[in-house]
C-alpha cells in the first residue's frame, strides 16, 4: 500500500514535470477516464449476469417440460431434487421395460 509521503513525492514529480497549469488538466482526464472505466466494467458484469440468468431461466423450462411429460410434480422442488427425480423415473422405466 503508498502511504502519505510516497503521494506526496509522486505529486511533486508530477508537479515539477508537467507544472502547475497542465496538472489540473492531467488530474480531469485521468478522472474521466476513470469514471468510462468504471462505466464500461459495471456494463460488462451487468451483460454477464443477465445471460447467466437467461440460461438458467431456460434450464428451469426445460426441466419443467420433461417433468410435465414424466407426469412428475415440480411445484416446490428445485431444479436439483427435480433432476434427481427425472433420472430415477426415466432409470426405473428402463429397468421394468428390460
Amino acid at each position: 500500500m503508498i502511504g502519505w509521503q510516497e503521494v506526496i513525492m509522486i505529486l511533486a514529480i508530477l508537479l515539477f514535470v508537467f507544472g502547475p497549469t497542465e496538472l489540473p488538466k492531467i488530474a480531469k482526464e485521468l478522472g474521466k477516464a476513470w469514471y468510462e472505466f468504471s462505466k464500461a466494467s459495471s456494463g460488462v458484469i451487468q451483460t454477464l449476469t443477465s445471460e447467466q440468468t437467461t440460461k438458467e431461466e431456460e434450464e428451469n423450462k426445460l426441466l419443467l417440460e420433461v417433468a410435465q411429460k414424466l407426469d412428475l410434480t415440480a411445484e416446490g422442488k428445485t431444479g436439483d431434487e427435480l433432476t434427481k427425480e427425472i433420472l430415477t423415473k426415466i432409470i426405473n422405466r428402463n429397468e421394468s421395460s428390460n
